[in-house]
């Protein structure tokens, strides 16, 4: 989404109920989108985030500590405008989903894998009926279109709203299983965002890591964690 920026001109900052749903009024003026559609909210839980949000800001807004203001935005201006196009690309990681590949070796690394991601196979298969084929090595793993079917149909289902969240949650992850497993409240976020993580932590447990890429993991995390809420009080 692109940047935009706003000077504070308002000094009170209100959550409203309307039949619709809820807004979040400036000054008794309701926030419009950078597409100028109303800012117009599924739950008051969400409602109240953005209304904090706004109510932080100082002098300019900086869209950058805006997180569930700008989901927000992006559900509405974008994903509900191209929701097929957004469910196709989320629905894509069925085929390649982390779970699914696993190291040959060493034989350290693999009981990682298996421990922290065959729950997740385990769970996927018990409450969506959906069998996965599982193999080491990198080269692409051909799935049942049936089982891909029933994995990826939730998605065509969700809100904008909640595919804007489950969007984070994905790709941040590289999970759909581990997405709908943290939606679904079978594992917390902070179990899917572990697993998601296992690779990446064999490799700094044998050559260590640096500052930069402990920052870029701690944003990433923020943000998958933002998602995973997002989705929830968007319900």
């Amino acid at each position: 989404m692109s940047e935009w920026k706003i000077k504070r001109t308002w000094d009170n900052v209100e959550v409203k109920q309307t039949e619709a749903g809820f807004l979040v009024a400036l000054d008794d003026r309701p926030i419009i989108t950078p597409a100028k559609n109303p800012l117009l909210l599924p739950s008051n839980a969400l409602a109240n985030r953005v209304a904090n949000e706004w109510k932080e800001q100082d002098n300019e807004v900086i869209p950058a500590k805006m997180p569930f203001t700008r989901l927000s935005n992006s559900a509405l201006d974008k994903v509900s405008v191209q929701f097929k196009e957004v469910a196709d690309i989320l629905s894509e990681f069925g085929e390649t989903d982390l779970f699914y590949y696993r190291a040959s070796s060493p034989a350290a690394l693999i009981k990682k894998q298996t421990t922290a991601w065959d729950p997740f196979l385990n769970w996927v298969k018990n409450s969506m009926n959906v069998s996965v084929n599982v193999s080491s090595g990198v080269m692409f793993i051909e799935q049942d279109d049936g089982e891909m079917d029933k994995l990826k149909a939730p998605i065509y289902n969700m809100t904008p709203f909640q595919l804007a969240g489950f969007h984070e949650i994905v790709t941040i992850s590289g999970s759909l299983i581990g997405a709908y497993a943290v939606v679904n409240n079978a594992f917390m976020a902070d179990q899917v965002w572990s697993a998601s993580r296992v690779d990446e932590e064999w490799q700094i447990e044998q050559w260590g890591s640096d500052e930069e890429a402990m920052a870029a993991s701690e944003k990433k995390y923020n943000d998958f964690k933002i998602g995973c809420e997002f989705f929830q009080i968007s319900l």
